[in-house]
């Protein structure tokens, strides 16, 4: 059975190689998935599963119903795109204007396709439920936490999930773990520096926000140099910095946007009362006013060991101990870590890097491609998983 079922997977690979380069051509942002959500739901429907649309905006919902009572596991998939404008020069090259998907999206919501195609052929051996949730903005907008607001780990209550990442520093054919805090806290702060506009000649009888946000960002950076315990974790970047309308005007104000990465509450917490406490004194020392915002963001997300173990069995079984690997924790963040917080699972790695496919970009880049042949081998990586956990027996 283990042999005829990898057979009819790696058998698929045309028909997920045009399903994930489809997504590709068309890419959306974070609840803008119109398209992608339609042709999710069309497949799914194809397959006889029953669908639920429009959940948190564009998200869908797949339940299969196995032939006998058991468990119910769910897997997961990201939909949306980056506004990034492509520039890989490849057949299946974004069609649509700065926008791109550069982190794997594409592919996170092929595998779980090919998956339900597989495991719908098979309902007569499965007991319990499978549950597929394709969820919207990932990519900073929060659709998990509306994906299970909506109740998608509820009717019927979701036992264990599971999901995926491609990841460009793991080669092609291996799988990444990550025991614990695996994905780090992700909160956003706005900083507004309010001075007062004048002439560039005459600084004098200006207040100039710009001189003042020089000295902040600074300030701010110095934070986690001096301030946390170099054995602990914590990122502060300023990634935007909006100012001014030509090169003879002091203007009124600045505005900062940043975000700031940790993996314990205790640290956040500090970074949030520090970041105000640098603004209140530099806008002081320039005689200038200043408004703050911290928004809190995605959680940390946290891999159970039990849950882990799990998976590094199921994926163990098929490609050998020596093909799972631990890899590090990361500042990065990911929204499944709202799953995580309600029901047990895990998240892990599929690597793509494939250096003599020049597969080598790092997520977020404008060349940023996969290795496809991580489309079969995500499908077998769930497949097993999930024959893992509901103790069916179909992959040995």
């Amino acid at each position: 059975m283990e042999r005829s079922l990898k057979e009819s997977i790696y058998g698929m690979k045309d028909w997920l190689i045009g399903i994930r380069r489809e997504i590709h051509m068309y890419p959306e942002l974070g609840f803008e998935e119109v398209r992608t959500s339609r042709l999710v739901s069309e497949w799914l429907e194809r397959f006889g599963l029953e669908v639920r649309k429009g959940v948190a905006g564009t998200g869908v919902v797949g339940l299969l119903r196995g032939k006998s009572q058991g468990k119910t596991v769910a897997i997961r998939a990201d939909m949306d795109a980056l506004p990034i404008e492509e520039l890989n020069q490849v057949p299946y090259a974004s069609k649509i204007k700065g926008k791109m998907h550069a982190c794997g999206h594409d592919a996170h919501v092929t595998i779980l396709l090919g998956v339900a195609r597989i495991l719908s052929s098979l309902r007569d051996q499965i007991k319990g439920n499978i549950k597929w949730i394709f969820q919207p903005a990932e990519e900073g907008g929060g659709g998990g936490k509306r994906m299970v607001e909506e109740g998608v780990l509820e009717n019927p209550r979701v036992d264990a999930i599971f999901g995926a990442h491609v990841f460009p520093q793991l080669e092609i054919g291996k799988v990444g773990i990550c025991e614990g805090k695996a994905l780090a806290s992700a909160d956003r702060f706005t900083i507004k520096v309010i001075g007062r506009s004048g002439h560039a000649a005459s600084p004098h009888l200006a207040r100039d926000p710009i001189l003042a946000t020089g000295h902040l960002i600074t300030q701010i950076h110095s934070i986690v140099s001096r301030e946390v315990d170099p054995l602990e974790s914590a990122v502060i970047t300023i990634g935007k910095v909006s100012g001014g309308t030509a090169f003879n005007i002091i203007p009124d104000e600045v505005e900062l946007l940043g975000t700031v990465r940790a993996f314990s509450p205790e640290i956040q917490e500090k970074m949030k009362k520090r970041i105000e406490e640098r603004v209140q004194g530099v806008t002081r020392s320039f005689g200038m006013n200043y408004h703050y915002e911290y928004e809190y963001g995605y959680p940390v997300l946290i891999n159970k060991p039990e849950m882990i173990r799990i998976v590094s069995s199921a994926c163990a079984k098929g490609i050998g101990e020596e093909n799972v690997v631990e890899v590090q924790p990361s500042m990065g963040a990911e929204d499944f870590s709202f799953y995580l917080e309600k029901v047990p699972g895990a998240f892990f790695r599929l690597g793509i890097r494939n250096e003599s496919k020049g597969i080598v970009q790092p997520y977020h880049n404008s060349h940023f491609d996969i290795d496809e042949e991580v489309l079969p081998f995500g499908v077998e990586m769930f497949v097993r998983i999930i024959d893992q956990v509901l103790e069916l027996g179909m992959m040995g």
